[in-house]
């Protein structure tokens, strides 16, 4: 296997205005690491190269080729414990290898409904994840499948590492009392990992607080790749349809095809502002209402905060007269302060970071790279490590699938009023 070339980004360079602060490190570089070792290897050394099927799956600049073993290990090796996750292709469930006990998230790919046997979106996420290594991208160990001899297996499961919790189940369990110091440490880690993997020309398209996994550690990792891809300049055609609807930007919304990595950087904005006030920050039900809710937000586009927006968003046609006569004012720092259960903790800093990371022209939002920068993560009390987040929660592990499974208890019991339902990607 050749490994994706892992490249280092350039120093960051201060303006004037940042020259005016303290002295301060820079943002964390990119972990440039070699391909992880795990037992199932993707590739066999008792198999020729002939032997060894090539998989092309259309990824772009992906230098990378999955070669299957000649064996791979029974699905029977794990313990399937409770169900962690519902997804479109699967569940995720709990497990833990009979071998040496070592407990794992097992994701099931779902092969029946597929024509080919094998969604595309598995191939993705396998391909990609083989690819990149960063501390805060989750670990996939292996690939275990059920054993029907002469027949594609009816149940492949994708192994990866065990994270106790995802973000969305933390939010949604008021048992669970974090700080802020929890805040900044785990925007500055989803920061680091988006910064990674954008160095690396892969754009997620699906960030959103039930992909963020966290342990007990404090360490969160970015996880479902099914919808990632990689990515170059010169792509003038891709999918428009992608980003959960709450946290999609107004290029896709305005049917933009031509996009880059910014579009995860508007999703990185809204989780960020859904951590300060343990809900959605935009939470629209359809497509139009996620748009008017930005409008009134962030304000409408004008030629010059976005001069280029007609060749960039052909459905902006359809809304320009509105703007024209009845303009919206940008107000997106005076809306951070609304609905806040700490309003201390969202101080000018982090509506700075918030306030770059959601600007409606994609070309002046700030990159990963940029928001690493940001004055808030040296402002008091100054950004914490993972290992020195306190992790003692009163839950041991929730994630949303079990979150929403026990809001739909209370509520049947008349105990607790229901929680918003988070809208999904339909089709990926």
């Amino acid at each position: 296997m050749s490994a994706v070339a892992m490249v280092k980004p350039p120093p960051p360079r201060h303006t004037s205005s940042s020259s005016k602060r303290t002295s301060r490190p820079p943002p964390p570089p990119p972990q440039v690491g070699t391909k992880r070792k795990d037992h199932s290897q993707i590739s066999s050394s008792k198999a020729t190269s002939s032997s060894r099927p090539k998989i092309n799956t259309g990824i772009a600049d992906l230098s990378i080729s999955i070669k299957f073993p000649v064996t791979l290990r029974d699905v029977k090796v794990f313990q399937k414990k409770h169900q962690l996750g519902q997804g479109t292709y699967g569940s995720v469930f709990m497990g833990a290898d009979k071998v040496n006990g070592e407990i794992v998230a097992l994701k099931r790919i779902n092969t029946e409904q597929e024509e080919n046997g094998f969604p595309i979106t598995a191939i993705r996420e396998v391909k990609i994840l083989k690819a990149l290594n960063h501390k805060n991208i989750v670990k996939l160990n292996e690939i275990v499948t059920s054993k029907e001899k002469g027949q594609i297996p009816k149940n492949v499961f994708m192994v990866f590492e065990y994270l106790e919790y995802d973000l969305t189940g933390i939010l949604e369990t008021p048992e669970i009392r974090f700080t802020q110091d929890h805040i900044k440490s785990w925007s500055q880690q989803l920061l680091s990992g988006v910064h990674y993997m954008h160095t690396n020309k892969i754009i997620h398209r699906d960030l959103k607080a039930s992909n963020l996994l966290i342990n007990k550690k404090g360490e969160l990792k970015i996880a479902d790749w099914g919808l990632a891809r990689s990515w170059n300049n010169d792509m003038k055609r891709l999918t428009n349809r992608v980003i959960t609807l709450w946290y999609r930007p107004p290029e896709l919304l305005l049917g933009a095809i031509e996009y880059g990595p910014k579009i995860d950087m508007w999703s990185v904005g809204c989780i960020i502002a859904e951590m300060f006030r343990r809900s959605g920050f935009l939470k629209g039900s359809n497509e139009p209402v996620q748009l008017d809710l930005i409008f009134k937000v962030a304000g409408h586009p004008t030629k010059d905060t976005w001069p280029n927006i007609h060749s960039q968003c052909p459905l902006w046609k359809n809304f320009q007269k509105q703007a024209l006569e009845n303009p919206l004012p940008r107000k997106i720092r005076d809306t951070l302060r609304d609905r806040l259960p700490h309003p201390s903790w969202m101080t000018e800093k982090a509506k700075d970071l918030i306030d770059n990371l959601m600007i409606l022209n994609p070309d002046n939002r700030w990159s990963a790279f940029q928001a690493l920068d940001a004055d808030y993560f040296f402002a008091d009390p100054i950004v914490k490590p993972a290992h020195k987040l306190n992790m003692r929660f009163q839950v041991e592990s929730v994630h949303e699938w079990e979150a929403r499974k026990k809001h739909e208890l209370h509520l049947k019991n008349g105990t607790l009023p229901a929680p918003p339902s988070h809208p999904r990607l339909v089709s990926k």
